[in-house]
């Protein structure tokens, strides 16, 4: 009896762990094939997970991006079925529906290797694809991809204006989210969004949103809107003159005087918009304030577009005499913070500031300078390692 017993139990067991094992699916499967970049593997698996699963929102979702994937790679020229694959990719961004668009935006969220064919896919798709992009804009979902949203409604472009106006004119769209959706307007360049943009400049009391329109109108072709541009920079609202600095780019007649003068706002994202600006359109007035900005307290940002603008000065000869100005700086006691001084001594080894120390008057003497620096006062390891790789450099 109790041999019986136990053949029963053992029988019980086995017949318990069969219960449990796990059945791998062809979704599963093809979805770790898509993952691993094995795409025409991929593209079988998940055309048998089409037709077996009872939840077809997920396999077609990966199907589409299969394909997308497999001829942007080549892989499926290669292996001569590229025209099978876009006549199935054509067909299934036309049926493609809500619910596969959300799945294909919650795989934007997670970054994968197929990216780009993912943004791609809602492209081809249009306008439909519009309202569910600007809703995760609007509710912060996927922050990280924010970005690829952008460039997705940029490159739908006049299909999807009049539903950006529409979103950016809500009074439920956060007020930074209002700014990106009419730089979005602008960079479409679609001068049938100039009553839109008018019409929601004149409702909102919002003074910052009202220059973002002034930019957008003025990439539209409206002129007029320029002095009101101008004009921003020496606004007393700082978001309004963040707006004007970053529309400095885009001026056909730039305010020198005032944009030199704004490389010594209060406001950070104005200094380095205008940094970068300055850059494009040189003005050697500017090496003042651009000198200023690499021990002011600006964030790094800010410091690297103005390191970045001055090096393009010193290669197009509008910054003689740098190089020695930056060694007086770095060697100055109240530059205190180290992180200022590996960014003055990281100038000093681009290749047209090098130079300009090599090529300095021998009465100047700069290499010894730096040498005595290095030697007597500089005790900062990083900053050291800094200075010895430049030193090197002027041996």
């Amino acid at each position: 009896m109790k041999k019986v017993l136990m053949i029963l139990l053992l029988i019980g067991v086995v017949s318990f762990g069969c219960q449990q094992e796990q059945v791998i699916t062809q979704l599963e499967v093809g979805r770790g094939k898509l993952d691993a970049g094995l795409t025409l593997e991929a593209v079988g698996h998940l055309e048998r997970a089409e037709q077996e699963e009872v939840n077809k929102i997920e396999p077609r979702a990966l199907l589409i991006l299969a394909y997308s994937n497999a001829l942007s790679t080549g892989a499926a020229r290669s292996h001569k079925v590229d025209a099978r694959y876009q006549t199935e990719r054509d067909r299934r961004v036309g049926e493609l529906g809500e619910f596969e668009m959300k799945k294909i935006l919650r795989i934007l969220g997670e970054r994968h290797r197929f990216q780009k064919d993912a943004m791609q896919v809602l492209v081809d798709k249009g306008a439909p694809a519009v309202p569910l992009i600007l809703e995760n804009l609007v509710k912060n979902r996927y922050r990280d991809v924010h970005g690829d949203f952008i460039q997705i409604l940029e490159q739908i472009g006049t299909a999807g204006v009049d539903t950006i106006l529409k979103v950016a004119g809500s009074s439920e769209t956060p007020s930074a989210v209002k700014i990106q959706l009419i730089r979005v307007v602008g960079d479409i360049g679609d001068a049938s969004a100039t009553s839109g943009l008018e019409t929601l400049q004149n409702s909102t009391a919002d003074e910052g949103l009202k220059m973002e329109i002034n930019t957008a109108l003025y990439l539209l072709g409206n002129e007029a809107s320029e002095q009101r541009i101008i004009e921003g920079l020496t606004d007393s609202n700082a978001v309004v003159r963040r707006a004007a600095a970053k529309s400095m780019l885009f001026l056909k007649e730039h305010p020198t005087a005032k944009m030199i003068t704004a490389l010594e706002d209060s406001d950070d994202t104005v200094r380095r918009d205008i940094a970068i600006a300055l850059r494009e359109y040189p003005d050697a007035g500017a090496v003042d304030g651009l000198v200023a900005i690499l021990t002011n307290g600006s964030s790094l940002n800010t410091k690297q577009a103005a390191m970045d603008t001055l090096n393009h000065y010193v290669e197009t000869g509008l910054a003689d005499g740098l190089a020695a100005r930056l060694i007086e700086l770095l060697v100055d006691p109240k530059v205190v913070n180290h992180e200022d001084r590996i960014r003055i001594v990281q100038l000093l080894k681009k290749t047209a500031v090098l130079k300009q120390v090599r090529e300095a008057d021998q009465y100047d003497n700069l290499p010894h300078k730096l040498y005595v620096f290095y030697e007597e006062t500089e005790t900062n390891d990083m900053v050291r390692d800094e200075l010895n790789e430049l030193l090197n450099l002027l041996e």
